[in-house]
């Protein structure tokens, strides 16, 4: 047996030996011999790795014991080392306890990192970077509502701002000037959260623990309080400082009238950027002297999952101050002494959220605090902006194009640190003339204490970490027209899941990882291959790349759920269960009409009054400033208010003619008189349609039939008229009937019986082919007359009279009748009927007699005739096709019944 292990730890070895052999510190003297060597080593690992048995050869050599041992021996150990690096480079995961495929994950994403990082060194220390950091800046055009401005700060703006439906004007206006928005950024930023001290915890079953560790400024000792739910879980912590928030009452010298100190520029203010714990120390005993202090932060979300604050600009009046929170991130809490001192004035613009960040990230707690933006509000200003107070109190147009910063940028581009200066530079003066605004206010004296207690409140907010529940991806759903199946539903809800746990684990922000529209088509197409997901992605997020596998059983997992609800059941707004409201209706700052806070809002439509830049007084305009009125360049062709100014002639002769119908009055009786003309057109016309339709519906056409005169025993009857075929069916033939009894009682009651008897007796010819006749008409002969004299007998259901009883008959015919019934009998017993063979019926004169009648012999015997219906359904058992059974059986088919249902 061969022992290739041997000759793999030799060339190992050897390997080993040349490294040992280089110079101490080549690799950092040289980088073309330290990428050398180290493409050395991986080609002799690989080759080392390459020179194991595999395939059908493996399996040879694991069959022994010893080989199986060694090898499950290293197996461990590399696992072990490969472990150890991944620990080393903050690799979440033991990979000793996954399976093969997650291994291999964790494998690719140590060597990713790794790769970056050497590629990032080598290009260091070659001179190909020598600033790690390039700066990326992207341009965006936007418009520009400056007019006026710092030169420092937006450049001037001459030409004059359209006006709000200028779009018929005969000078023509000149649009608002494009400008670029900035968006600065960086390649290859470090993520300042690998850097903290303390870890982040992004954990959503743990609340968020305040790490104050004293308590300046207290009027109660530290004490951190937690507070339960119903299943005894802490869910939060109490405020800090609670307690001094409500005991605190603004100092009187801050409901005075100030007096505004116009701030210098910021080229001529110091600025002390604050990266050291010694600079950190010399801000405090700074700012520990003034007595107004105006804060501000900037803030970072994208690349990180709960946010990172990244700036904090403080500004007094004669110097302003940048602390780079990044660096000094677990120093920055010995500011409490200064922002938590009530006799100290902090000044913040729309603080809601700057609270929170500076609790989360800065241990930071503010006390006595002015909100700018809620002073705004209570004077009812057209916007809430700090832009718009800068503009409206110091005729200051700021840049703003620089709102999509990256933060984390270090160092900062001077670009960035004059866009963070401009945002608390002027703030204190602002803070002055708001005051003096709000003391103005006659009709509301208590204006300003209304501000402070509004301020006081958003300071004592907690910041609480994003959670999910079971519902939270309805939220989503409902903001969208789409309509889900429980299927979508289902890939939505894992999919929500899937980048909640995510983005935790990773820290990174929910857009980063799968932004919410990517996430809603995903889970309304549910591709069935991977490819299909990439598809829904553009561009496609890195995690979904990475993750992909997980996606896609997410979605086949979807995919194979029994289809339940076809759509998602709306809920109504009276259904939906509404959040308890915090606002107080009753107060006069509350303004639900009020939409000056949101960004739509435009600021910058023209008005006849300006603000002196000199004096910041109103200016009264010049006559040759005030725009005459607007000529049109054409005339439209739709106005909405104008009205002709000469009317057209048809107008006028249509008024005149609703003037004289107006002015006309009839009477009551003269209206009535008026439509009976009508009232009787519309019987007339109601009475021929009623003819018409029931000339439709009559059965018998109106036909006229031929002349002809038909006699029976010896009279002669002629055709009714045509007018008689007018009524309908039942009495056409009821008459009929009537006619034909009475000729019949005259000369012969029982003449009809008589013919049908007689026509049996008739002998047969050629049969003709059948002719559908009458169901009213039955044709009976008439014992000595000719065949041509025929006559029409109405069916009935039943007789109108009882028949009479036959007359005497002389003795010499009742032995014909006998003697022929039994030659019929026998010829009938012996021999059976063919269809070629007549049969002759016994002629008898008068009326039948059905009691001599054995009707035993007549297999099926005889039906009753259904109404006028003539159906011959009695036919013979073996010969179906026998005229003789036909006519035979004719006799009992139309015969009459009598009344008690006996023949």
């Amino acid at each position: 047996m061969p022992r290739p292990p041997k000759r793999v730890h030799a060339e190992a070895k050897e390997e080993q030996v040349q490294a040992d052999q280089l110079p101490e510190g080549s690799a950092a003297e040289d980088v073309e011999a330290f990428t050398n060597q180290a493409f050395r080593n991986v080609v002799g690992a690989t080759r080392a790795a390459n020179a194991f048995p595999q395939g059908t050869a493996r399996a040879l050599y694991l069959s022994y014991p010893g080989y199986a041992r060694v090898m499950d021996d290293l197996s461990q150990r590399v696992v072990g080392l490969i472990g150890n690096v991944l620990q080393a480079k903050e690799i979440k995961g033991d990979i000793k306890k996954r399976q093969l495929e997650e291994q291999f994950e964790m494998v690719q994403e140590c060597n990713d990192i790794l790769f970056e990082r050497i590629t990032t060194n080598l290009d260091i220390k070659s001179g190909l970077r020598r600033n790690p950091q390039q700066v990326v800046e992207a341009q965006v055009d936007v418009m520009s509502s400056s007019t006026a401005g710092e030169p420092s700060v937006a450049s001037p703006q001459t030409q004059e701002t359209p006006k709000a439906g200028s779009w018929n004007r005969t000078t023509g206006t000149p649009q608002r000037s494009m400008v670029s928005a900035r968006l600065f950024t960086a390649k290859n930023i470090v993520r300042p959260q690998t850097q903290f001290k303390e870890p982040v915890d992004n954990s959503g079953q743990t609340p968020f623990v305040p790490r104050l560790k004293e308590k300046p400024n207290s009027l109660k000792p530290l004490a951190l309080l937690p507070e339960y739910d119903d299943a005894g879980n802490i869910v939060s912590y109490l405020h800090p400082y609670e307690f001094e928030l409500l005991k605190f009452q603004p100092p009187a010298q801050q409901l005075q009238k100030q007096k505004p100190v116009l701030p210098e520029l910021m080229a001529n203010t110091e600025l002390l950027v604050v990266d050291t714990v010694e600079k950190l120390q010399q801000a405090l005993e700074e700012l520990r002297q003034a007595t107004q202090i105006a804060i501000d932060v900037e803030h970072h979300s994208y690349r990180t999952f709960m946010g990172i604050t990244c700036l904090v600009q403080m500004s007094t009046r004669n110097k302003d101050y940048i602390f780079d929170t990044l660096i000094l991130r677990d120093e920055m809490h010995i500011l409490n002494l200064v922002l938590t001192d009530p006799k100290k004035l902090k000044i913040l613009h729309g603080a809601d959220l700057d609270i929170e960040w500076l609790q989360r990230d800065l241990s930071l707690y503010i006390v006595n605090m002015f909100d700018t933006h809620r002073a705004a509000k209570a004077l009812n200003m057209a916007r809430l902006s700090l832009a718009f107070l800068l503009k409206n109190y110091l005729d200051l147009d700021v840049d703003k194009s620089l709102q999509l910063a990256d933060w984390r940028m270090r160092p900062l581009p001077q670009q960035l640190v004059d866009y963070a200066r401009q945002d608390t530079h002027f703030l204190i003066y602002v803070y002055e003339r708001m005051t003096n605004d709000l003391l103005q206010q006659q009709a509301e004296p208590g204006l300003l204490g209304s501000v402070y207690q509004l301020s006081t409140d958003v300071c004592k907010k907690r910041y609480n970490k994003p959670h999910i529940g079971p519902e939270s991806h309805m939220d989503l759903v409902r903001k969208t027209k789409r309509s889900f199946d429980n299927r979508q539903l289902y890939a939505l809800r894992g999919i929500f899941e899937w980048r909640d746990a995510t983005a935790r684990s990773e820290d990174e922000s929910y857009g980063y990882v799968l932004p919410n529209h990517m996430m809603l088509q995903i889970a309304e197409s549910l591709p069935r291959e991977m490819q299909g997901i990439l598809a829904c992605c553009n561009p496609i997020p890195p995690l979904v790349r990475q993750q992909l596998h997980t996606l896609h059983q997410i979605v086949l997992k979807a995919r194979d759920q029994p289809l339940v609800k076809p759509i998602l059941e709306a809920r109504s707004s009276t259904q939906a269960s509404l959040p308890p409201s915090t606002k107080d209706f009753s107060s006069k700052l509350y303004c639900p009409h009020d939409f000056s806070h949101q960004e739509e809002t435009r600021d910058d439509l023209p008005t006849l009054l300006k603000r002196s830049s000199a004096t910041g007084k109103l200016e009264l305009p010049r006559e040759e400033d005030v725009p005459k009125e607007d000529q049109l360049i054409a005339t439209p062709a739709m106005a909405l208010f104008d009205k002709p100014a000469k009317p057209t002639p048809e107008e006028e002769q249509r008024w005149a003619h609703l003037r004289k119908e107006s002015q006309t009055l009839r009477m009551p009786y003269k209206r009535y008189l008026a439509i009976l003309p009508l009232m009787e057109q519309l019987k007339e016309d109601q009475n021929a349609r009623e003819r018409s339709e029931l000339l439709k519906r009559r059965l018998c056409p109106a036909a006229p039939e031929p002349e002809q005169n038909i006699k029976l025993e010896g009279h002669t009857i002629k055709q009714e008229e045509d007018a008689m075929y007018s009524v309908p069916l039942k009495e056409q033939l009821k008459r009929k009937h009537q006619t034909n009894g009475k000729t019949d009682a005259d000369q012969q009651p029982t003449t009809s019986k008589r013919s049908r008897k007689d026509e049996n007796t008739k002998p047969r010819v050629k049969p003709e082919p059948p002719v559908k006749k009458e169901p009213a008409e039955v044709v009976h002969q008439v014992p000595g007359e000719s065949d041509d004299e025929v006559v029409e007998v109405p069916i009935e259901r039943q007789a109108t009279e009882p028949p009479k009883p036959p007359p005497a008959q002389s003795k010499k015919q009742q032995k014909r009748k006998q003697f022929q019934r039994g030659f019929k009998a026998k010829n009938r017993g012996n021999h059976p009927q063919s269809s070629s063979q007549h049969i002759t019926h016994p002629k008898a004169e008068g009326n039948f007699d059905y009691k001599n009648v054995d009707f035993r012999q007549f297999k099926g015997g005889a039906q009753r005739a259904r109404g006028t219906e003539i159906k011959q359904n009695i036919r013979g058992k073996n010969r179906p096709n026998n005229r003789n059974n036909k006519q035979f059986n004719k006799l009992f088919t139309f015969s009459n019944v009598k009344k008690d249902g006996k023949k």
